[in-house]
Parts: C-alpha cells; sequence; structure tokens
C-alpha cells in the first residue's frame, strides 16, 4: 500500500512538490532528480511518483517498478536508513549530483520496459549462456538483471556528462567504487565490464539523447560480459 501516487505530468505542471506532503529527505531527493523527470516527461515516459508510508526492511531509497503500460517510481524513504547511508561517503557538494544520476538510472529502466525491450538482446546478438547445474537458472537471472543495472548505469553516466560534464569524473569514481564492492561476482549488480568501459566519458556517441548514447556502449559490452560467464 502507498500513502501518494502523483502522476509525473501533474506534478510538472504543478512546479513543484507539496511539502506538507513530502517529508524532508523525500524533497531533497526529487529536487536534485527534477531535470531527470522532466526530461522523461518530454520524452513521453508515462513515469508516476510512488511515495511509500515506511519502507520494508532492505528496501532501496528509490526503484523502478511496472505496471498497467506505465512506470512507478517508488520513493521508499520513511525509516529507511538506506536512504542517507547510499549517500555516507558522498560530499556535500556531490550528494546532489549522485541522486541525479540515480534517478536517470531509474528512468533508463523505464525506457527499456516501454520499449518492449526489457530483460531482451538487440538484433543480431547471440546468446552463448551455456552454463550447467542446479543453479543454472538462478545464473542466468543475474546475468538478465545485470545486463539491465548496466544499461542503467550507463544512462546515469551519459546524463552527467550530458547536464554537469565538469563533474563526470566524481559521479564516474562513485559509480566505480559502488560496483567494485558488489558482495557476488557477476551478481545482479556487477556491472564493471561497463563501467570500465566509460572511464572517458568520451566513448558516449555524441548523439542528443542519453539512451542511444549508453546502448551504443552498452551493446559494445555484451560480448565483453558473455566472454565471462
Amino acid at each position: 500500500m502507498v500513502r501518494y501516487l502523483f502522476a509525473l505530468a501533474w506534478l510538472l505542471s504543478a512546479g513543484y512538490c507539496r511539502s506538507d506532503e513530502l517529508t524532508a529527505t523525500e524533497m531533497k531527493w526529487l529536487r536534485a532528480g527534477w531535470p531527470v523527470l522532466e526530461y522523461a516527461e518530454k520524452q513521453q515516459l508515462p513515469i508516476d511518483i510512488v511515495v511509500q508510508p515506511e519502507a520494508s526492511v532492505d528496501d532501496l531509497p528509490i526503484a523502478m517498478g511496472f505496471g498497467e503500460g506505465r512506470c512507478q517510481l517508488v520513493i521508499s524513504m520513511r525509516g529507511n536508513p538506506n536512504a542517507e547511508a547510499t549517500l555516507k561517503d558522498v560530499s556535500t557538494e556531490d550528494a546532489g549530483l549522485v541522486i541525479e544520476a540515480m534517478v536517470a538510472h531509474e528512468v533508463a529502466h523505464c525506457w527499456r520496459y516501454m520499449h518492449g525491450v526489457w530483460h531482451t538482446l538487440p538484433a543480431g546478438f547471440t546468446d552463448s549462456f551455456r552454463a550447467t547445474g542446479n543453479d543454472t537458472e538462478v545464473r542466468r537471472q543475474m546475468r538478465d538483471t545485470r545486463r539491465e543495472e548496466a544499461f542503467a548505469d550507463l544512462v546515469g553516466l551519459a546524463w552527467i556528462r550530458r547536464a554537469h560534464p565538469e563533474h563526470y569524473s566524481q559521479i564516474y569514481s562513485w559509480f566505480e567504487q559502488i560496483r567494485k564492492d558488489q558482495p557476488v561476482a557477476g551478481g545482479h549488480h556487477d556491472t564493471r565490464v561497463w563501467i570500465q568501459m566509460a572511464r572517458d566519458s568520451n566513448v558516449f556517441a555524441k548523439v542528443d539523447s542519453p539512451f542511444e548514447q549508453a546502448n551504443e556502449v552498452w551493446m559494445a559490452g555484451l560480448q565483453k560480459d558473455e566472454a565471462g560467464q
């Protein structure tokens, strides 16, 4: 159950989120991510903002869900220590940019879903997954999720290159560190193959859409990731 369900189009037309309905932490995150959400609206991505009245154990501060042909950006910050812990090693100056990149990451999931390519491979790419054993399906699911997370990470970085190029190296270092610290090598969020490819921001093609920019790098990384299986 959620307390609030805001249509993004309504929020954008209103121009603000009412402070009496949202906590200071929620306002901080939404304000930081607002440029990304405005861009998503212009790209006609149907995103609703869902605010949970209370976070569950292990909830991420923000996550993207899907349903009824729409995307839901779920905000889970009330009673959630992960909300501030996510930024504990980030300078005050960079905190807003990290949040902005995280929102871009989530919006990238919506873009993939709404374009009908969620958990699918690009045309011409051959899936050579040949694992055997009792954990084969689990490993396949991990790989499929890892690919989606990699695409989203690249969109986060492409967005920063587009909107804040002078801060690219700081935000890149943040992505690099959190992906390096993943508990399981080759797990759901082990996107290091793609992160390493994006060390130089010039890897992103000079096209307008951060989704298209990310897509080119993502496809190039699929072969490398496949080889590591």
